[in-house]
């Protein structure tokens, strides 16, 4: 499968719809270890169904699951005030990008590609990302869950689809980078390309890789080998 090498995909593309957690930030495990101190709190260890839900959730959304899941003393407000408290210094002083990823965004800026951000990440969070890594700059659109109306989340298209129209360009000329298979069929469902990024946590160690790789026009298991 060809690599997303962006002079090879300049007259297919006119815009990149790029994911952060797990994709352009290494922050999974982040997240990870969050939920794992959080439901240690309360006596519970993580799942492979619990890190399966919450990764393509919303944070609200991932609240809700946990405390309709878990005996928690706690709202699903408060549960999210809690995670925003323990998450948002580390995405303002400590994640960075995924090594290339810089390079290959300001290179795409460069070639005149639209770029837009579409995470599940709160916006507080995202943007604090986005500014500690430089990366603002070269981003035209940021779209949280937190932009769509209604209960949604990545296994449908509305996130990209709000991205496509913010940006002016057709869901066919978007190419979409993810890192979560359900992530790849929602965006898929939306007439996007699609590039699926590897890694451990998005695609459960490896084990999912395969899958992502077929559902996908493209495939980056590392992004210095673009640059």
């Amino acid at each position: 499968m060809d690599l997303p090498v962006l002079k090879s995909i300049k007259d297919r593309y006119d815009a990149l719809i790029l994911d952060l957690d797990g994709t352009v930030l290494d922050s999974m495990r982040l997240w990870y270890e969050v939920d794992r101190k959080f439901l240690a709190r309360f006596g519970y260890k993580v799942t492979s169904e619990y890190t399966e839900f919450v990764k393509s959730a919303s944070i609200e959304e991932g609240a809700e699951y946990t405390v309709a899941n878990y005996d928690i003393p706690l709202t699903a407000s408060e549960v999210v005030d809690t995670w925003n408290d323990m998450v948002y210094t580390e995405y303002a002083n400590s994640v960075r990008l995924k090594e290339g990823s810089y390079e290959y965004i300001r290179a795409a800026k460069q070639l005149g590609f639209k770029i837009a951000c579409a995470t599940a990440l709160a916006s507080v969070n995202a943007r604090a990302a986005l500014d500690a890594n430089h990366v603002t700059q070269f981003i035209d659109i940021l779209i949280t869950l937190e932009d769509i109306e209604g209960t949604v989340n990545k296994t449908e298209p509305d996130i990209y689809l709000k991205a496509s129209e913010e940006l002016n360009v057709p869901a066919s000329r978007c190419l979409v980078f993810e890192d979560v298979p359900a992530a790849i069929q929602g965006a898929r469902k939306g007439g996007f390309g699609i590039c699926a990024v590897y890694d451990d946590i998005g695609c459960k160690e490896g084990r999912q890789w395969q899958e992502m790789i077929k559902s996908s026009d493209y495939a980056l298991e590392d992004w210095r080998t673009l640059i």
